[in-house]
């Protein structure tokens, strides 16, 4: 009674064709839309991903050889198909800046004063995961400042530290390859492949992580990284400061996009003194950022930017 018309016989596709006519005009239009929409979700997302990396492309098939050495960076991220999983999860270069970026910066700031830049790694025992994530990321641009600096002496230590934090986080079979890599490199005053180990040092924690469902820590780690990079990068500014050196430090899509993020952790996270302190000191840094001219930066608020990074950087490296 009502119902689609039941015909014996064979099977036909022009039979299957009518029934889904039928069952189209009978579905309300509103149901249709919201099927579809649930359907075409995952397609829609690989394609917001495969134009933003077309752009990407297309960008650096004009920009790059304009740019000549010193786009070095940009190449030492090769793609992969993690990349593509850590899009749909929301961690990608639009969200979670990759601290290889610090490279760059540093590369722009030379010479550095390593004596005046070092500091002691992190030796304290952290319970928080996140906070973990944030020393990790730490240590990473550490790692570059060495690299930077050529210190083989330091490369065994930095790759042993990484190992024993990344164990903390649960990744240490992740890291463990790389740290005796990072040695070996090091000794061998291969500087240009300990970068990149250090680059998929991270890279491999955050694929990690985005295997996990924990794109949170992906983006804690990118902090933690950018801060510590951020200290160093003022401090070496301060030492020999001109305005032009100071607009390196001018990263405000940077700073707006993790004031923003650390808003959305879990309130048993973001309510702890530590990250109600992150909070706050990652706003001021923004206001003081946001207020600053890109290319009038003036030594006052270089100070005050390394201040603020230094201090923060301390409460993050100590023990809760």
């Amino acid at each position: 009674m009502g119902g689609l018309p039941v015909q014996s016989g064979h099977y036909s596709p022009e039979d299957e064709g009518q029934k889904q006519n039928i069952i189209l005009a009978r579905t309300p239009r509103h149901s249709l839309k919201m099927q579809a929409a649930v359907r075409d979700a995952p397609i829609q997302r690989r394609m917001n991903c495969l134009f933003r990396r077309t752009l990407i492309v297309i960008a650096a098939a004009v920009l790059l050889p304009l740019a000549g050495p010193a786009s070095l960076s940009a190449q030492e991220q090769p793609e992969t198909a993690a990349d593509y999983q850590k899009e749909e999860l929301g961690v990608n270069p639009y969200t979670a800046p990759s601290v290889a970026d610090i490279f760059q910066q540093l590369d722009d700031l030379q010479p550095l004063p390593f004596e005046q830049l070092k500091r002691e790694f992190p030796q304290a025992t952290h319970s928080g995961r996140e906070q973990m994530g944030m020393v990790f990321g730490g240590l990473i641009a550490d790692g570059f400042l060495i690299v930077e600096c050529q210190k083989k002496n330091l490369v065994e230590d930095l790759g042993r530290v990484l190992l024993r934090q990344a164990r903390s986080l649960g990744v240490g079979d992740r890291v463990m390859r790389h740290s005796a890599s990072l040695t070996e490199l090091g000794k061998k005053g291969d500087w240009l492949a300990v970068r990149r180990e250090l680059i998929s040092t991270q890279q491999d924690v955050e694929q990690a992580m985005g295997a996990l469902r924990d794109q949170k820590m992906a983006h804690l780690i990118s902090l933690g990284g950018w801060l510590r990079g951020l200290e160093i990068a003022s401090e070496a500014v301060e030492t020999k400061y001109t305005p032009e050196r100071a607009a390196v430090l001018w990263q405000r899509d940077l700073i707006n996009y993790f004031a923003e993020e650390t808003k959305t952790l879990p309130p048993a996270v973001v309510h702890t003194p530590l990250f109600e302190k992150i909070r706050a000191d990652v706003d001021a840094i923004r206001a003081l950022l946001n207020h600053a001219p890109p290319d009038k930066m003036s030594l006052a608020e270089v100070k005050a930017l390394h201040a603020q990074a230094r201090e923060l950087n301390q409460a993050i490296a100590a023990a809760e």
